[in-house]
């Protein structure tokens, strides 16, 4: 109990082998917080005696003293009636306790018993007189050890992952497309800079049809159950078989993550995680000095990118059990399916001679298709308002420069007509003209977005699809030049009469889903490939990329709203390209192969192109 000694930076590991946790020597003292005395019994393991000694903290609240002046009683006595161990006994606790205190004292203890582990520390918790019901050994609910889904396995230092999925629809090793072990890239390609990390994950659909099963197993109930896995949820980490401390218990964000994409994500009281690091291997997560967190680094931003990239994979096995196996959104869409001409041909087939009924049928035939134009207009509006959020980042980048040079530039104007400097003529034509530019720069971004405006569907122009591939490009210049990606882009030229912003709506949403995914592969194998040809049917435009492809598990679902690979994604872009596609008779697939090895897409247009498709 002597502060700040640097015992356990000398010795690292126990007699044991163990890897010690603690630096500073000051956490221990926390105890006088809770109560006015502490008294200690500690025996080691094979010793025949034990130390008992007693702290009582007002000793300490003497200004004229200094430490080594406060004495301590102390002693060693034989033991012979407890097993080797530690027993802290507070008295004079200086809060009030509750039923409601005692619970969350005997959860946040139960944390720090690993729920997934076998470790042989354990905890009893002994309350006299009126709380004597919440007395007793800590230990990890029943629950946990049945999960509906579970994931196992490690990340080394390179990234690469070496984990097994258990769920209701069997045991599978996690592998990629090519059958070798899937590998974790962030940004631009990056391993992850956190160090190696070994995972379990444990996950329980909590509807009452999912887990009345367990709690009949258990001779339980349903709202046991659930109070069992909200006491023990969240993901907890452990340095060298200590945990860590971690105020928040959703530290990762998932429920926040889960709003925006609630059917295929999971929730923070879905999971009970472990995820155990070394102070040796895993030096750039340190905690912070008051011992509540990791301290903010790369490191720490790096662990729980990567710790997200497979909580998403296990998120995907997990979707597809759950809902199936579908086929990909392809034709028609929907409102193909919102059509009144055949129920209008079929009465009028059973009753040709009822002209009431004809009039009826014509008058609400006109009806109805009018409010599906509505309903279009409508939907076309929120279309255009989802893809201009995913070219916010490109909005501010590419504005923030032009404005921040104008700025500039008509400070300095100022400046200069403030003086009497020579040569004032040809400095402020010099301003002038980059004021010019810079307005041309931002007239062009804003004329590119422009397609995408929320205000209304926008009225067909004649152009070419080349034309509108090639300003869905420039959209993305920056950061296609920043990644480095390798562009071939048709030189055909196919005369249309669209609406551009439809139709850039699919280029972007590929372009998007090709440029995240390319980043997980070296910079020198980034490539896009787009190719444009009139067919008999219409107009066929190939999309593909090098980047890693699309798992097997997801090409017959990666059409579905709301399901995505991506680890923060939401999943509908796909969908949105695909019934855009769908509203010109059209259709978006997935080719099992192409020009490139990685997602090849292929669009096929054959109605309201305003050109003559034979």
């Amino acid at each position: 109990m002597e502060p700040a000694t640097i015992s356990k930076s000398a010795a690292t590991r126990t007699p044991r082998g163990r890897r010690v946790t603690g630096e500073k020597g000051i956490g221990r003292f926390a105890a006088a917080r809770v109560a006015d005395i502490l008294e200690l019994a500690t025996r080691r393991q094979g010793s025949n005696d034990r130390i008992r000694v007693r702290f009582e903290w007002s000793k300490f609240e003497d200004p004229s003293r200094y430490l080594d002046e406060v004495s301590c009683s102390w002693q060693i006595e034989p033991a012979s009636d407890i097993d080797h161990g530690t027993t802290l006994a507070l008295s004079g606790v200086k809060d009030e306790w509750t039923a409601e205190r005692f619970e969350r004292l005997r959860a946040e203890l139960a944390r720090l018993i690993d729920p997934l582990g076998d470790d042989e520390f354990r905890i009893n918790l002994v309350i006299p007189g009126t709380w004597r019901d919440f007395a007793g050994p800590i230990s990890s609910p029943e629950v946990l050890g049945k999960p509906h889904y579970r994931l196992v396995g490690g990340m080394s230092a390179s990234g690469e992952l070496k984990a097994r999925y258990e769920g209701p629809d069997g045991i599978q090793d996690l592998r990629d497309n090519e059958g070798k072990l899937p590998t974790v890239k962030l940004s631009e390609g990056r391993v992850p800079s956190c160090g190696p990390f070994r995972f379990e994950f444990r996950v329980w659909d909590r509807q009452r049809e999912d887990l009345e099963p367990l709690a009949r197993d258990f001779g339980s109930t349903v709202r046991d159950i659930r109070r069992d896995l909200d006491s023990a949820s969240g993901i907890n980490v452990y340095r060298d078989n200590f945990r860590v401390l971690i105020p928040e218990n959703d530290w990762l964000r998932l429920d926040l993550r889960r709003v925006q994409n609630p059917t295929l994500r999971l929730s923070n009281n879905q999971i009970v995680g472990r995820i155990s690091i070394s102070a040796d291997t895993n030096s750039g997560l340190k905690d912070q000095s008051n011992r509540q967190g990791i301290i903010d680094s790369p490191q720490l931003e790096d662990f729980k990118s990567a710790l997200i990239d497979i909580l998403s994979r296990l998120e995907v096995r997990r979707d597809n059990h759950r809902r199936g196996t579908r086929q990909p959104i392809a034709s028609p869409g929907i409102f193909e399916k919102l059509r009144f001409a055949p129920v209008r041909a079929y009465l009028l087939q059973r009753y040709p001679k009822d002209a009431g009924l004809q009039t009826f049928l014509d008058e609400h035939e006109r009806q109805f298709d009018q409010g599906v134009d509505e309903v279009q207009k409508v939907i076309a509006r929120y279309r255009r308002l989802a893809t201009l959020g995913q070219l916010i980042d490109v909005v501010l980048h590419e504005g923030r420069t032009p404005l921040s040079t104008i700025k500039n530039e008509a400070a300095l104007a100022e400046d200069d007509l403030g003086g009497s400097s020579v040569g004032l003529k040809e400095q402020m034509a010099r301003r002038l003209d980059r004021i010019i530019y810079q307005t041309d720069v931002l007239e062009a971004l804003f004329k590119r977005l422009a397609p995408f405006s929320g205000r209304k569907r926008g009225k067909p122009i004649n152009t070419t699809i080349e034309a509108l591939i090639e300003e869905t490009f420039a959209l993305e210049e920056e950061r296609i030049r920043t990644l480095r990606v390798s562009l071939q882009l048709p030189d055909t030229k196919t005369a249309v009469r669209v609406d551009p912003g439809e139709m850039q709506m699919i280029f972007l949403n590929l372009l998007d889903n090709s440029l995240y995914w390319l980043e997980k592969v070296p910079k020198d194998d980034r490539k896009i490939n787009v190719t444009v040809r009139r067919t008999a049917d219409g107009i066929e435009i190939v999309f593909s990329d090098s980047g890693p492809g699309v798992a097997g598990e997801a090409r017959d679902r990666i059409f579905e709203p709301y399901f995505s690979m991506k680890p923060e994604g939401i999943g509908l872009g796909l969908t949105i390209a695909g019934e855009t596609a769908s509203e010109y008779d059209g259709s978006l697939e997935l080719l099992a192969d192409g020009p490139l090895s990685g997602a090849t897409f292929r669009v096929l247009l054959r109605t309201r192109l305003g050109i003559d498709n034979g």
